[in-house]
């Protein structure tokens, strides 16, 4: 059950950045990303079509609008209600559905002193253990990034 919702973020992140064309996975990712922030951890109902008015589809609206800018959360939130709309959603936490990328994140922004890490703690909303944890998940994905994988010509 966990597995699919994390895939949901993926999945969503995938959906987009194809209507949104080449060169905009970044622009989903941000926006999706921004989802999570507001939206992690709880239960939505994004209705399936537009003429349905719905207090949340206007939210995500205004979520996707503040990250990306109005054209594209326009497009962002067709895709995501023409594909996920008219059935509840779990929305997991950004932490947990953009793992990988925080934990660069945290890696480059990192320097070892307690101020930095009380402001990694604030902008992810999570704890110090889960910062350690985080960095060293970017140490790990840093190394198996730089080792030859058994097949690869060398």
């Amino acid at each position: 059950m966990a597995e699919e919702q994390l895939k949901l973020a993926q999945e969503m992140v995938a959906s987009c950045a194809v209507r949104l064309g080449a060169g905009e996975y970044e622009t989903a990712v941000k926006g999706i990303r921004a989802i999570c922030q507001y939206y992690g951890g709880q239960m939505i109902f994004l209705p399936k079509f537009k003429k349905e008015k719905s207090e949340t589809a206007e939210q995500l609206r205004g979520v996707l609008a503040d990250a990306v800018g109005d054209g594209a959360a326009e497009t962002m939130l067709d895709v995501l209600m023409a594909q996920f709309g008219g059935v509840p959603l779990y929305i997991p936490q950004e932490c947990r559905a953009f793992r990988d990328e925080i934990a660069k994140e945290i890696k480059e922004r990192y320097d070892g002193k307690q101020e930095t890490m009380r402001d990694l703690c604030r902008d992810y909303k999570i704890s110090f253990a889960q910062v350690y944890r985080l960095w060293h998940h970017a140490e790990r994905l840093a190394i198996e990034g730089k080792q030859p994988g058994l097949f690869d010509d060398l």
